[in-house]
């Protein structure tokens, strides 16, 4: 059991399917490890043009199934966006081996420079 009273999740991989590095900081704000980017798995998407505003073209996006996701392994659990998680449920496919970033860490102007925590759907 963990400090929060959970059984304690060991996998060996840790994969990374962001286009960004994932920097992973404590709670003193110290950055203890990182998840280069090792591909991107994304939602198909779609747009509708439905007007203008201003002279800017406006499209309605819809999104479909999940692009670049590896079927579940064993032992594999992959870092993606929530909107990817939300993409692989709609097409029925296990989440459990799906995580998103929690808890972010931001810098004094305020950009999002990692996180303390990762979160499943």
């Amino acid at each position: 059991m963990n400090n929060y009273g959970q059984k304690e999740i060991f996998m060996t991989n840790i994969i990374n399917l962001t286009p960004h590095t994932i920097n992973i900081y404590n709670a003193d704000g110290n950055e203890v490890t990182k998840f280069e980017s090792m591909g991107i798995a994304r939602a198909d998407s779609f747009e509708t043009v439905v007007g203008e505003l201003n002279g800017i073209p406006v499209v309605e996006m819809t999104y479909g199934a999940p692009v670049g996701l590896p079927d579940p392994t064993d032992d594999t659990v992959y870092i993606v966006s929530m909107l990817t998680i939300q993409a692989a449920i709609q097409v029925g496919r296990t989440t459990s081996d799906l995580y998103t970033t929690a808890d972010l860490v931001r810098n004094d102007k305020g950009q999002i420079i990692g996180c303390r925590k990762l979160s499943r759907v």
